[in-house]
């Protein structure tokens, strides 16, 4: 299975249940977002795994200047396209390689993409590379202390493909499972400054009276490398 193409075939069910679900309930993800955002005036932003165009309506409502979006979804960035004003700003691909010049943007932010990715190494590279200096990056992710409990062994530490079901256990998601240290690994660390971290009860409907931490938030700052 592709798993960041695979909001291909699940994607229309997936913002319907989506709307359904965070029209009764806060969306933490967004919540961590946006209290970690600096003044956005002139500021130029990238939403990783942009979905249907949603977070980068929001960012723009709060004086953006430039807001582009990266999915590696089809579907999904067919549906940014419809979304917002500029859409050429959406584009089809991957953070782990992009097109865009080196300091392009001033603020990434990803909520809940980054952990189908298999390793963050590439990606971590290619968002420091991508950031002008002292640029941001704030991401939210499901939690891995929360990801043991889908999977098959239950081993920490051992890599596998979980699938969780969302919006009334209607919607099936597969992604690989990740550890603390793979989000604070050394790569990270030789590209940012860790300048917030978070931890937040899920919102799934599945194991809620289980005291696990659901996802949780990092804000990062780039670091400059001496040559």
């Amino acid at each position: 299975m592709n798993i960041q193409a695979q909001y291909d075939k699940i994607g229309k069910e997936y913002l319907s249940g989506q709307k359904v679900f965070f029209s009764e309930k806060e969306d933490i993800g967004t919540k961590f977002i946006l209290k970690s955002l600096p003044s956005l005036e002139k500021k130029r932003i990238l939403d990783i795994g942009c979905g249907n165009g949603k977070d980068m309506l929001l960012l723009e409502s709060l004086g953006a200047s430039q807001v582009y979006g990266l999915d590696p979804s089809a579907f999904m960035v067919a549906q940014a396209k419809k979304t917002i004003v500029k859409s050429e700003n959406v584009v089809l691909g991957s953070i782990e390689e992009t097109n865009f010049e080196d300091e392009s943007f001033d603020i990434a932010i990803a909520r809940f993409s980054v952990h189908h990715l298999s390793s963050l190494e590439k990606a971590y590279n290619e968002i420091s590379r991508i950031l002008k200096k002292s640029g941001l990056l704030i991401f939210v992710v499901h939690h891995p202390f929360r990801d043991v409990l889908y999977q098959e062994k239950k081993i920490y530490g051992k890599q596998e493909i979980i699938k969780i079901e969302l919006y009334d256990n209607k919607v099936p998601i597969y992604f690989p499972t990740h550890t603390l240290k793979d989000y604070l690994s050394q790569s990270f660390f030789e590209n940012f400054y860790l300048a917030g971290f978070e931890e937040e009860q899920s919102l799934e409907e599945l194991l809620e009276t289980l005291h696990i931490p659901g996802c949780m938030g990092i804000k990062a700052i780039k670091k400059e490398r001496l040559e």
